[in-house]
């Protein structure tokens, strides 16, 4: 059984996101088979060790383990590999995927520099509400978060691009449907994240800061799926929309926390 208290699984997934990332540093010249296995075959293992270490404290802590900074930084990361192994497995991104290993690793690096820490679970949580609602909000950043990914290896100038980058044609798809899925699971959270605000305090929404950023992720996005058949917004136009987005992403998961006051239970 996996200790909670030590991080050795999630420093070893590290490493691996660490090691698949300068391999794909080192395939920028082009394709070499061998190389590639390895290079899908790293980040693999390391979402099986992720996946260990969050069902062990899922088991041992009875709730989905996300419920205060540190697990949060650990089940987005998480989530952001099975993104990428998603994406690489189905379309082959390349060198795009650089990009996601370098948010992957940045999340997950600074839930290990903050040390294991899982907080209680306040009886107002204790509900499969909970857990929907904090699984479907993950799987829908982790999909902004490919999105960004991808728009930033979209607007990458043609001098710098490598011959491992997917065309732009095949990037401006592969970051539409990563806008669409992340809005359908953050569709998902917004609804069961309602419901379980009825049960529990009895409304359907609260107008605490969380909440309200919440929704201007949901219309932001919403806009997106809308911007994509407006020739003007597309191409350059929706990577940079992507971007903008993910930032506005990042200001409501740590923003809010870190530098404003909010009554929301996470």
């Amino acid at each position: 059984m996996i200790q909670l208290e030590s991080l050795l699984p999630l420093q070893g997934a590290l490493g691996l996101y660490l090691a698949a990332a300068l391999l794909q540093l080192r395939l920028l010249g082009g394709e070499r088979r061998p190389l590639r296995r390895i290079a899908l075959g790293l980040p693999a293992l390391a979402f099986f060790l992720q996946t260990l270490y969050l069902a062990a404290a899922w088991l041992q802590m009875g709730y989905l383990p996300v419920t205060n900074l540190f697990s949060t930084l650990v089940f987005f990361s998480w989530a952001m590999g099975g993104t990428f192994f998603y994406f690489e497995l189905r379309y082959r991104i390349g060198a795009a995927g650089l990009f996601v290993l370098a948010v992957t690793l940045a999340l997950l690096g600074s839930a290990i520099k903050r040390g294991v820490a899982i907080s209680p679970l306040i009886p107002a949580l204790d509900t499969p509400l909970f857990t929907l609602h904090v699984a479907f909000s993950f799987m829908g950043y982790a999909l902004f978060a490919m999105a960004f990914s991808v728009a930033m290896a979209y607007l990458t100038p043609a001098a710098l691009r490598p011959r491992s980058m997917p065309p732009r044609e095949l990037l401006r798809r592969h970051n539409e449907e990563a806008v669409l899925l992340g809005f359908v699971f953050f569709t998902l959270c917004m609804v069961s994240g309602s419901i379980w605000a009825h049960v529990a305090w009895g409304h359907w929404f609260s107008w605490n800061i969380k909440g309200v950023w919440s929704f201007i992720v949901w219309l932001f996005y919403a806009g997106m799926c809308h911007a994509k058949f407006v020739r003007r917004w597309q191409g350059e136009g929706y990577a940079i929309l992507s971007i903008a987005g993910f930032g506005i992403v990042l200001f409501t998961y740590l923003g809010i926390g870190l530098l404003l006051q909010s009554n929301h239970p996470l």
